[in-house]
């Protein structure tokens, strides 16, 4: 929103509108956007792929365990080996939760959600950024989208209590909190048809999005000087 609304202002889209059409336009500065963030997942995958390594190689062999239960054995300081031995069980257990996830399911959910929730949410913020001349201008459309996402952090942090509980698997399929709440409930097991309906539904939405945001995108990127009302907007979606 705020790289559309600096060149709206500019007035540099003029004379890249001479060139490409306003879908393109709209398109090639979401897919660029994109981009940057598929790098910093990229980043993020392999830090975690070396973090991972590490901890296992690190906390992976059961040394501080069987060291512990000798102590025990032999009547030395049996408190302190018994809470040792239940302090490693302990870590030892964590460590094998985090090597026991279903990481290829994970990941290529993750793609999947990242690439819909964020074509769902930028054509949405790009169509708001090539309506308004100004920053203020724009609260009143983007504050009900900000707050549905602030809602699906509260729902995903609740269905992690009851991944199967009416909330989170009401968010899940919601495409507007699917991409949050989803990941949340993926790691305790969730069926297919609950996965591949919720990717269905978002995609759909998605697509739904970047063509009502194409239609007001072409009309509100040559519009200067006057505050767009919602009503103004759905009469440009309706021009041909």
């Amino acid at each position: 929103m705020q790289s559309v609304m600096e060149e709206k202002t500019n007035r540099i889209v003029e004379l890249m509108i001479s060139s490409v059409k306003p879908f393109q336009l709209m398109m090639g500065k979401i897919i660029g956007i994109a981009l940057v963030g598929f790098l910093q997942l990229a980043i993020w995958g392999s830090m975690l792929a070396i973090i991972l390594t590490v901890v296992s190689v690190c906390f992976g062999a059961p040394a501080v365990t069987d060291a512990a239960a000798g102590s025990a054995m032999m009547g030395q300081d049996v408190t302190g080996s018994a809470a040792a031995i239940a302090a490693a069980s302990e870590g030892d257990g964590l460590v094998a939760a985090l090597l026991n996830l279903p990481y290829l399911e994970l990941g290529v959910l993750f793609v999947l959600y990242f690439i819909g929730g964020y074509l769902l949410y930028a054509s949405f913020f790009a169509a708001v950024g090539a309506s308004v001349n100004e920053q203020e201008d724009s609260s009143q459309f983007i504050m009900p989208v900000m707050l549905i996402m602030v809602f699906a952090l509260y729902a995903a942090m609740g269905s992690a209590q009851n991944t199967d509980g009416p909330l989170a698997f009401w968010a899940s399929l919601f495409p507007l909190t699917a991409p949050i709440v989803m990941m949340v409930r993926i790691p305790f097991g969730v069926p297919l048809w609950q996965e591949l309906l919720s990717v269905g539904l978002l995609y759909a939405t998605a697509l739904g999005f970047v063509w009502l945001s194409a239609k007001i995108y072409r009309v509100g990127i040559l519009m200067y000087g006057k505050k767009p009302t919602i009503k103004e907007m759905i009469k440009w979606v309706r021009y041909k």
